[in-house]
């Protein structure tokens, strides 16, 4: 029963913590709240707090005041608004009335962290809930005419009100926010009359500039091709960053399938099919375990970070009112504390007066003391009597061994002397065993007799303790005395470790000055070896420069070698291919002369080919007279191209003033509204 009731009381301390944390939260925003003053309020507080808490989240349901209202009706509008919400009480219906009319605990905490807990629906289902509520009629009047026809407006009434409301829900679901679309419409506006106060600014500035206006058609389609061209512009240095992009994943898979293509051929090379197969299933559970376990711990935890963000972020902030309040808390509990540490000193002082209790403490410690030293003696006694007893067993087992040989003469007294000795010896520690019983056995009752006063007195002491109200003091300042002789035993063995541990530092030290001292020739060897290797090495650089060098100015001097060899075989092949044509050239011009000289149509051939040198001539004299026009025109063409490259310098020179004069960022291109306007 007692565990039940610590549950009970943790589980409500846990909805207390609950309910206080969602009041402090809008839209309820009781800040001064906290857990003892929401815990000790009145049946009536109790009840006033929920009526506003359920106002707030019903307007149709709250009362300002609820001690000008009967109690019944007050209930009833609590239970009202449970039923409007779908609230399930884990109790009865006449229990939970009770419970709302006296404000028990036990009723009101569970239903006030529903509701906190379920705000949004409560809020959807508590105002469906109030229209939707059957207006109750006594019995008496429920069979008039009237009446019935009032219900049935009534219900008729609620059915329109169940479409229309789906009607809304759903467009509130489908549509926007008219409210964020006006704002929106009104941010709109505000831009389009900037970008038309600024358009109108550009036409006026242009038209201040421009004498002419016939070149503002020209001015504009300039505008619209720079324009066109910044755009183009733009766009190729988009494709390029993006093209840079895919370049560098490539190289990077590139690098990657390189990588695993030589570590896969080395494994071929040095290994079997199966060692293979047996990486790449290592590989695949690795794979298998970081999809499985590393990823999700890592998904798992950065959801926990934002969960806590979010939380952080949902916390409402500290006023400083809160602040006051929690500073002057941290100051109570301080102030507590010292009152505690100054009484704990003054019961310590007080028992450290009793002069009684500390001497019986001496005395019990002491005997303790001796009797540990009593039983060590007693354990080391026992041992060496085990030791005599086993050496006796084996001299008797020697004896039986040897028996027949007979000792004589000296050898017999010489045997009797050492076993009489022993005898004596035997006695005297047989003699101090049994007085160190008989006083074990005498500091054991003198013990018992100890511990009983002590359990007396520590039992007066748990009274004055229980009556100082500081109980448990005497077996804490106990429990301290032994964990103090636990440290000082766990300090001597740190002693004893780190002796230890400092004999083998120097045995360390020694091995290592031992071993420097046979390093100690093999170093020095090694250093003229050093020595001779950077001689070498300066050789060895040398000659590899004069190697360098040498090689550098045969390699130039192959080169043009190569290069002139290019050159005569190219004019050697570009000559034989001269000469064959020439060869055929001769071939045909000696068929054409033959047969004009001797063939058959030779007469006609000639008048053909003396018409066609004819023609020729005529039309190279035509040539020779254009050129000659041609060369008396080229000195006024030159002038004229002068003139206008004199022209275009005189442009290029006012173009780059103006855009001096006027700055770069006002030089170039607005569009504002489809216009092409260019700005000087």
């Amino acid at each position: 029963p007692h565990r039940v009731q610590r549950v009970s009381a943790m589980l409500a301390g846990q909805d207390i913590t609950f309910i206080v944390n969602k009041l402090k939260e809008p839209p309820f925003a009781y800040s001064e709240l906290t857990g003892p003053s929401f815990s000790e309020k009145s049946a009536d507080e109790l009840r006033q707090l929920v009526s506003d808490v359920f106002g707030a989240v019903s307007p149709a349901v709250g009362v300002k005041d609820i001690g000008a209202e009967d109690p019944e009706r007050t209930t009833s509008r609590l239970l009202d608004f449970l039923r409007f919400v779908k609230y399930k009480p884990e109790v009865d219906e006449l229990t939970l009335r009770n419970g709302w009319n006296s404000g028990e605990h036990e009723v009101v905490y569970p239903a006030l962290k529903w509701v906190l807990n379920n705000l949004p629906r409560c809020e959807r289902y508590a105002y469906v809930g109030y229209f939707m509520n059957d207006v109750q009629v006594p019995a008496d009047f429920g069979m008039d005419p009237e009446v019935q026809d009032l219900l049935n407006q009534c219900h008729e009434l609620q059915r329109q009100f169940v479409d229309a409301h789906k009607e809304v829900d759903k467009t509130r679901k489908t549509s926007k926010d008219p409210v964020k679309l006006k704002e929106r419409i009104a941010e709109l506006e505000q831009d389009k009359e900037q970008v038309t106060s600024r358009i109108a600014a550009t036409k006026a500035k242009v038209a201040s500039k421009v004498g002419d206006k016939s070149q503002l058609g020209e001015l504009s389609r300039l505008a619209n091709g720079l324009r066109t061209a910044q755009e183009a512009e733009h766009d190729l240095q988009q494709q390029l960053h993006h093209e840079y992009d895919r370049k560098e994943q490539a190289e990077h898979k590139y690098q990657r399938t390189a990588v695993r293509l030589r570590e896969i051929r080395a494994s071929i090379s040095t290994g079997s099919s199966t060692a293979l197969l047996a990486q790449l299933a290592e590989e695949v559970s690795t794979n298998r375990i970081l999809v499985s376990e590393t990823k999700p711990l890592e998904l798992e935890k950065k959801n926990g970070r934002l969960m806590s963000v979010r939380n952080v972020l949902r916390t409402p902030m500290q006023t400083d009112a809160d602040l006051h309040e929690q500073t002057h808390q941290v100051n109570m509990l301080n102030t507590s504390v010292r009152e505690l540490e100054e009484r704990r000193t003054q019961l310590v002082s007080a028992r450290d007066g009793d002069a009684q209790l500390r001497q019986q403490a001496q005395v019990a410690k002491s005997v303790a003391g001796k009797r540990e030293a009593i039983f060590a003696k007693r354990d080391k006694l026992t041992a060496r009597k085990s030791t005599l007893h086993s050496d006796y067993e084996k001299s008797a087992t020697r004896t039986e061994d040897n028996k027949a040989k007979v000792l004589k003469g000296e050898d017999w007294t010489q045997k009797f002397n050492t076993v009489k000795a022993k005898l004596e010896q035997y006695k005297m520690l047989k003699g101090e065993l049994d007085e160190m019983n008989l006083e074990a056995a005498v500091l054991a009752r003198t013990e018992a007799l100890l511990e009983e006063q002590q359990q007396r007195v520590m039992g007066d002491v748990a009274e004055e303790e229980k009556r100082a109200g500081v109980a448990g003091f005497a077996e804490a300042q106990e429990t301290l005395e032994q964990v103090s002789r636990a440290k000082g035993t766990i300090d001597a063995e740190k002693g004893s470790t780190l002796e230890e541990i400092s004999k083998f530092v120097s045995e360390i030290n020694t091995a290592i000055k031992e071993r420097k001292g046979k390093l100690a020739p093999q170093i020095k060897a090694l250093r003229e070896m050093r020595q001779k290797f950077q001689e070498l090495e300066a050789k060895h650089g040398e000659k590899k420069k004069a190697h360098d060098a040498a090689a550098a100015g045969y390699h130039s001097k192959r080169e043009k070698l190569e290069g002139e060899v290019r050159a005569l075989k190219s004019q050697v092949g570009g000559d034989e291919g001269k000469f064959h044509y020439l060869g055929v050239m001769g071939s045909l011009t000696d068929t054409h002369i033959k047969r004009i000289t001797s063939g058959q149509n030779s007469a006609a051939l000639k008048a053909a080919y003396v018409k066609r040198a004819e023609e020729t001539e005529e039309k190279t004299n035509h040539l020779k007279a254009r050129q000659k026009a041609v060369k008396d025109g080229f000195s006024s063409g030159l002038d004229q191209i002068e003139v206008l490259k004199d022209l275009y310098r005189l442009m290029d020179t006012k173009l780059r003033a103006g855009r001096k004069y006027l700055g770069d960022a006002a030089a170039g291109e607005s569009n504002f509204g489809g216009a092409n306007v260019l700005s000087m």
